[in-house]
C-alpha cells in the first residue's frame, strides 16, 4: 500500500509521516504543591534522629527478629515502631515501641504487620500500656 499523500511504501493508507496525530493539549499542567519545609519540621526530623541513634548506641546492632547483623552506617530503615507514631503521640519516642529490623524484614513488616511474633508479642503489651 502507497501513502496518499507523498506515495511512500506504507503500511496503511498514509506513512509514518503523515499519518493523523492527537493535538497536544493546550492546557497548563498544575504542578504538585509541596509544603514548605519549616524550622518545626526540621527539629522534628532532627529529635527523631537523635532517639534513633541514642537507640543504636545502648542496642545490640543485630536484628530482634532474626539475629543477622546489621549493616554499619546507622540507616533509618533499621528502626521500626510498633505501634504507629502518627496513631499514639506518646509511642513516638518511647524506646520500648522501636525494635531494630533488617531492611528486608522492614519491608514484609510494612506490608504485614502480624508477619513476626516477635513484633505480636511487644504489639500486645504496648497496646495494654497505652489503652489501645
Amino acid at each position: 500500500m502507497n501513502c496518499i499523500i507523498c506515495g511512500k511504501k506504507s503500511h496503511s493508507d498514509r506513512c509514518f509521516n503523515h499519518k493523523l496525530r492527537k493535538p497536544l493539549s493546550k492546557r497548563k499542567r498544575l504542578s504538585r504543591k509541596y509544603k514548605p519545609v519549616t524550622t518545626e519540621i526540621v527539629e522534628n526530623i532532627n529529635q527523631m534522629h537523635e532517639f534513633f541513634l541514642s537507640i543504636w548506641k545502648k542496642k545490640t546492632h543485630r536484628s530482634e527478629i532474626s539475629g543477622e547483623k546489621l549493616p554499619s552506617p546507622v540507616n533509618s530503615l533499621y528502626f521500626h515502631h510498633i505501634i504507629p507514631w502518627r496513631k499514639v503521640e506518646e509511642a513516638t519516642y518511647d524506646e520500648e515501641n522501636i525494635i531494630l529490623l533488617l531492611p528486608s524484614e522492614h519491608g514484609n513488616v510494612e506490608n504485614n504487620k502480624f508477619r513476626y511474633e516477635e513484633i505480636n508479642k511487644r504489639r500486645k503489651i504496648l497496646e495494654k500500656k497505652y489503652n489501645l
